[in-house]
């Protein structure tokens, strides 16, 4: 057999794809991709709702072991999307009236006696986030948008007051029961939306 008549032979019996074919694989590939995209938008809310979740619990870990550390009562003052972590004697103040407590005491000195720590204080803002706290064995959210600052206490002895915090969103919300020997989530519901 000639090389020009085996390439004619194997022309005719090749083939290309049908149209049906190429419709076929072009309709499993829409099907396939639309739902990695569902799944990424339900898991992109879910992640979020995660994350604003396990950075209030490092913030009630923190202000535990700060009291423990420094042995002196520590809060977290939940305010209109804002979280403050402080000493117990400054909790539930606004801004400005922490500033001018601070000015005061600049102003009057330490008389003396130098604090073994400096206190810390740190802010964490939740935009677009709705806070609500349920004191232990409440029935009531308190939602810092319509009430005052709510004020969890931290004792230097490793306790901490047991509360349940609501994080709401417009993907969903997530809400934590904390436990008062850990300060950590013993309990989680989450409620991811699109």
């Amino acid at each position: 057999m000639s090389p020009v008549s085996a390439i004619r032979k194997t022309r005719k019996h090749a083939r290309g794809f049908t149209l049906l074919e190429l419709v076929f694989v072009m309709v499993v590939i829409a099907l396939v991709t639309g739902g990695a995209i569902g799944m990424f938008v339900i898991s992109s809310s879910e992640r979020q709702l995660k994350t604003v979740a396990a950075d209030m619990e490092l913030f009630s870990k923190r202000a535990r072991t700060l009291a423990l550390v420094q042995q002196i009562p520590y809060a977290i003052t939940f305010s209109e999307q804002t979280m403050r972590l402080g000493p117990l004697v400054e909790a539930g103040y606004s801004q400005d009236q922490l500033k001018e407590r601070e000015q005061f005491e600049k102003d009057r000195g330490t008389g003396g006696t130098t604090p073994k720590f400096t206190p810390v204080r740190e802010t964490k803002t939740f935009s677009d986030y709705d806070i609500s706290v349920k004191r232990w064995g409440g029935v009531n959210w308190y939602s810092t948008k319509r009430a005052d600052p709510q004020v969890w206490r931290f004792d230097p002895n490793g306790i901490c007051e047991p509360v349940s915090v609501r994080l709401e969103y417009k993907s969903g919300w997530v809400e934590m029961d904390f436990h008062p020997l850990s300060g950590g989530v013993r309990e989680q519901r989450m409620e991811a939306r699109k």
